[in-house]
């Protein structure tokens, strides 16, 4: 006996973790409606959670201070980028301490190679946990800023999360229940660990579907993406329809309040049909699979968790189907594993029941793995501080400042030894561009001196094969032949008739003449080419010589300059050498800078705690206004002080003893009498006798 549900096939351990939804597909799951009372407790917690998410002003800034950081630091890099800010943090529906989400606008057709440069520059600025993401959907890099702790995420091109965040920021301004009430569901799925897309659950975007969704068919917020006129944009080569009616206003039902929307929101999701309907907020209610093509998909969640195999097979798509309001061929359900499809149905059902139970805001969102969260808690930096006394302190702040002393020595010998290789690679490649014409003159005479040779040896063998067959000289053979022709070609005489064999050797004889006469002015030829292109060869040799010296002379003036690259073998395998030595150290100068940075910050903690305790254990008594300074004794030495004192006091005497002396202006205001304004005195000015 195994003990697995005979409905379901799970086991014990498994009916322990999932027991709500176990419960409901057996049948055994009661979920009944909150009394209004106990619905009415919801309210102070609620609004406290969306009170306690509220962005403070100093977040805020810190947040734009370090968009305006990244943007001027991307920008010197990356000339032409801009860097624009998208997500729930623009649209109010961020719970306090989210993800910044940027997306980086660049005319570029390779993002990961862009995210590449980006992850290394952010080592260098001594951003913690760089980790770029190329696998993913849409590739990004993240990082965490030391200095605010905010969490960012960086993509390329992401237009359409552009678009998306424009949409959910105009439902938001719709109502303010869309932000309230997303804000409490995104609260509750952080903390029963249901937002995490990398784990396999849903993310906060498709939370924020979800709502939305939700409102709209509570009649709280109309569907804005509804409308005859229809913006059809091109991204990337596929259209899509981004229409987003922002002329439409909230007629919604203004009646129900947050807590009874909440509880819509799990009772709604707890019994949704996923069988048969998909969430789009793009038609403003759910769509069946049938009209959308999103078929279910085998194998199900149970199926995979269920299954006897070492490896179990990967969930099917679309189970819990979430269409994205402009790509409609994106399920947002995709990231969902089957452990994490199991969970999210089963902690909706949680929550239904919980809120019917009249179980109160704490317990139907406590807490799973506590220490998943301990980072978004407010932390003492000076924790361990606290136990020590101040010359422990002081003892470390002296190793902090003997280290920082140590690794600025180490940076500063990085970069001159980064400095030195990039002034080497540079004088490499000046040289190599200083020669660079006389050294292709080169190469195209040695080239040409090479097929030339090869054209010489070539006619030299073909005329030493003719000559070796043919002895004779041409003039010879041209005397022979024209003696044949005369005789064969003379008037016979009738004595001396030659035989017919004679007659026919002769004519043999004047065709081998004349085949011998065609290969011998052939060789004539080939031998006249052949002094003709030996000449020309030593021509360019000549040439050759005075490129090499026109060089060397070249490189000697260059060399001057760098004399350190006197004994280097200058090209470019040499220069391409020196440009990885010059990645290399970049790459250590970015870990000693991050080092540096941490050093720093540790020293600003134990600066900012030894000023602390001074400030609080300095506490001067005030001085008492009617006690008497005590005097000096006659036979006291005299300091400087005294002295400056004494004279201080002669100067101010001599000045009390000085006249006043008044302006001649106010004399002669004063002569004029009283000019301030007098009731009803206005135009009575009469002026004084001056007698």
């Amino acid at each position: 006996m195994t003990g697995e549900c005979e409905i379901t096939g799970l086991s014990p351990e498994d009916v322990n973790n999932w027991s709500d939804l176990h419960r409901y597909i057996t049948g055994t799951l009661e979920l009944n409606a909150p009394s209004e009372e106990s619905l009415s407790s919801f309210k102070k917690p609620l609004n406290n959670t969306v009170s306690n998410h509220k962005v403070h002003p100093g977040d805020a800034k810190r947040r734009e201070s370090l968009i305006q950081h990244l943007e001027r630091s991307i920008s010197r890099k990356i000339k032409g980028s801009k860097l624009i800010p998208f997500g729930s943090n623009q649209t109010g529906m961020s719970l306090k301490g989210g993800d910044l989400d940027l997306c980086l606008s660049v005319n570029d057709d390779n993002p990961k190679k862009i995210l590449k440069r980006i992850s290394g520059m952010m080592r260098g600025q001594g951003m913690e946990n760089v980790k770029p993401l190329m696998r993913a959907k849409i590739p990004i890099v993240k990082f965490t800023d030391p200095r605010s702790g905010i969490d960012v995420d960086i993509s390329i091109n992401n237009s359409l999360a552009l678009h998306n965040t424009k949409l959910m920021t105009h439902y938001v301004s719709l109502d303010q229940r869309v932000k309230q009430v997303a804000i409490c569901v995104k609260h509750w799925a952080l903390h029963r660990h249901l937002s995490d897309a990398p784990s396999g659950t849903l993310s906060s975007y498709a939370w924020s579907l979800l709502v939305v969704q939700h409102l709209q068919l509570e009649g709280i917020i109309p569907n804005i993406q509804a409308g005859e006129d229809r913006t059809l944009v091109e991204v990337e080569g596929v259209e899509y329809d981004l229409t987003i009616d922002t002329e439409v206003s909230s007629n919604g039902d203004k009646s129900k309040t947050l807590e009874q929307l909440l509880f819509g929101f799990f009772s709604r999701y707890a019994t949704w049909n996923w069988d048969d309907d998909i969430v789009s907020i793009r038609n403003g209610s759910p769509i069946s699979r049938d009209q959308k093509g999103w078929l279910v998909e085998k194998p199900s969640a149970l199926d995979v968790i269920t299954s006897k195999k070492d490896r179990p097979p990967r969930v099917g798509a679309h189970h819990l189907p979430i269409e994205d309001p402009f790509d409609l061929d994106h399920d947002l359900c995709r990231v969902v594993w089957a452990s994490g499809e199991l969970k999210i149905r089963n902690e909706l059902l949680r929550a239904a029941r919980l809120f019917g139970e009249g179980q109160t805001w704490k317990a139907i969102c406590e807490t799973v793995d506590s220490e998943r969260l301990a980072g978004l808690e407010p932390t003492d930096i000076f924790a361990d501080l606290r136990t020590k006394s101040d010359d422990e302190v002081k003892q470390m702040k002296d190793v902090s400042l003997a280290e920082s002393v140590a690794l600025e020595t180490r940076i500063e010998a990085l970069e001159s030894e980064r400095s030195s290789a990039i002034r080497m690679a540079k004088a490499m490649r000046g040289v190599i561009e200083e020669t660079s014409g006389l050294k292709k003159d080169h190469k195209a005479i040695i080239v040409g001196l090479k097929t030339r040779n090869k054209e010489i040896d070539s006619l030299k063998n073909q005329r030493d094969l003719i000559n070796a067959n043919i002895i004779i000289p041409v003039h010879m053979i041209e005397d022979e032949l024209a003696k044949v022709y005369t005789r064969l070609t003379e008037e016979l005489d009738i004595h001396r008739v030659p035989s017919l064999n004679r007659e026919k050797n002769q004519f043999s004889w004047f065709l081998e003449l004349q085949a011998m006469h065609g290969k011998a002015r052939e060789a004539t030829e080939l031998h006249q080419r052949f002094i003709d292109l030996v000449k020309e060869q030593k021509g360019e040799i000549k040439k050759l010589k005075i490129f090499e010296s026109k060089h060397d002379e070249t490189t000697t003036k260059l060399l001057e300059d760098e004399p350190m690259l006197k004994d280097k073998n200058i090209n470019k395998n040499e220069a391409r050498s020196f440009d990885r030595r010059v990645q290399n150290i970049q790459k250590a100068l970015r870990q000693r800078r991050g080092e540096m940075h941490g050093i720093r910050r540790e020293l600003g903690r134990l600066d900012a705690w030894l000023r602390k305790k001074s400030n609080s254990s300095s506490h001067r008594p005030a001085r008492s206004a009617n006690k008497k300074k005590e005097s000096k004794p006659a036979n006291a030495p005299m300091t400087l002080g005294d002295i400056s004192g004494m004279f201080a006091a002669i100067e101010s005497k001599t000045d009390s003893k000085k006249p006043r002396k008044s302006s001649a202006k106010k004399a002669g205001m004063r002569k004029l009498g009283n000019l301030s304004a007098h009731r009803g005195t206005r135009n009575t000015y009469t002026k004084k006798d001056s007698r």
